[in-house]
């Protein structure tokens, strides 16, 4: 398996258009130092056109760039190759070997190695070899070198502390900005494995869901029979009969809740989702939980909502509604209260529903985790709601978040994009 510390041969690309720059700059400011401030003649004419051959090839690289033509390690290859090619005509005009620069020939190995397929690490390595050897074959030497050894010694050194410095600063710049990406790759990986993970518990959690379901249809079928009997039966009050009728209500509700989760259990394909008006949908909902909850006070606050945008949504909108609901429910009852507030709001991009419980509120690490861990602080509680809310939310490209209020409580707000079409007429 190869480490490849690069993300894509295309940023590899403009990592060598940023070295490409800095080596055309450093060059021209190189050959103008030694020529014009020490003196010493140097064939300027053929270098110059050696290093605008490395600009010309930098810019057809930027123009390149702009492209989506897709890049190719092979192509990264070339490139590198092209500055090899370069350094080669420089040295070789200037001293070749003897030339302190020379050991400007580790860069593009260090890069290749760190960032290409062994193949092409090996082909660029064989070719900095390859020149470096044809250098020490054509071994040439300036005129200043004979005229006086010792200044030329005191100049190679130079050479040497400069040729130093470059390749430890770009070495640092370059295997830094490697090392950022790979940390990058890192956590995106491990956000990855995390979802991974949750999407397997969901899973998992369906298989039971769907088997749970056809345990729990035969006692609601019994129940259902036997609550007829009651209201036949006769000698009742009428207390007695309006919780009966709350009763069958209930059971009416929880069929059809196992009802709808078989159906989607025999699907391969994702929950059926239609665009509907946001006031219908949630007023749908709020009625069902009524019912489920008729001892809970649900004070609902519209204002904040203008018009009536539409939304898509489906079965699993109503289930993230209703547990999180239940959720500030049992929050506020935790301590006494039997009051849980709803205000919907909108500004023609996403429809916001802040639900407000009388509860403790929520500790630092409860409010970091709330969703993405299975976990409860509940007596009796599954540590499900919150995870499946996110989950039903996620999937209709909304979110939830839970945070502590600053006067008690707890706050969880509910963020759904509006449909297109309808926030286009609602800005009319």
């Amino acid at each position: 398996m190869r480490l490849q510390l690069i993300a894509s041969p295309r940023k590899f690309l403009h990592l060598l258009l940023w070295l490409r720059t800095f080596a055309v700059v450093s060059q021209s400011i190189t050959i103008a130092v030694i020529h014009r401030w020490l003196g010493i003649e140097l064939p300027v004419a053929a270098m110059a056109v050696a290093i605008a051959a490395l600009a010309a090839t930098a810019v057809l690289t930027a123009l390149r760039l702009r492209t989506a033509v897709p890049a190719t390690e092979l192509e990264v290859a070339l490139q590198l190759l092209i500055d090899v090619a370069e350094l080669t005509a420089l040295l070789c005009l200037s001293g070749g070997t003897a030339n302190p620069f020379a050991s400007l020939y580790l860069l593009p190995i260090a890069l290749s190695a760190v960032g290409l397929a062994w193949p092409y690490t090996a082909a660029i390595t064989l070719a900095c070899l390859g020149c470096y050897g044809w250098l020490i074959d054509r071994f040439t030497t300036l005129d200043f070198m004979h005229m006086n050894l010792a200044s030329a010694f005191d100049l190679h050194v130079a050479g040497m502390d400069v040729t130093f410095a470059i390749s430890a600063v770009l070495l640092a710049a370059t295997l830094s900005m490697m090392a950022a990406q790979m940390r990058r790759r890192d956590q995106a990986m491990a956000s990855l494995r995390e979802e991974m993970m949750r999407q397997e518990h969901l899973s998992a959690m369906g298989v039971l869901a769907a088997g749970t379901a056809h345990e729990l249809s035969t006692p609601l079928q019994s129940m259902a029979i036997l609550a007829s009997e009651l209201r036949g039966a006769g000698r009742i009050d009428r207390e007695f009969h309006e919780n009966l009728g709350l009763l069958e209500r209930q059971i009416r509700i929880c069929k059809d809740k196992l009802s709808t989760l078989l159906k989607a259990a025999g699907r391969p394909r994702s929950l059926e989702r239609r665009t509907v008006p946001a006031r219908g949908v949630l007023q749908e909902v709020l009625d069902h939980w009524s019912i489920v909850r008729p001892a809970i006070r649900l004070e609902v606050d519209w204002q904040a909502l203008a018009g009536d945008p539409l939304v898509t949504v489906d079965e699993g909108f109503s289930q993230a509604l209703m547990n999180l609901l239940d959720n500030a429910a049992e929050a506020s009852a935790s301590l006494g209260s039997d009051l849980v507030k709803l205000a919907v709001a909108g500004d023609g991009r996403s429809m916001r529903l802040c639900i407000d419980d009388q509860g403790p509120g929520l500790g630092p690490d409860v409010e970091q985790r709330a969703g993405t861990a299975i976990f409860t602080t509940k007596d009796q509680g599954f540590g499900l709601g919150l995870v499946l809310s996110h989950a039903n939310l996620n999937r209709l490209n909304g979110d939830v978040t839970l945070a502590t209020r600053p006067g008690g409580g707890t706050r969880t707000t509910i963020v759904i994009p509006v449909h297109a079409s309808d926030a286009a007429s609602a800005r009319e």
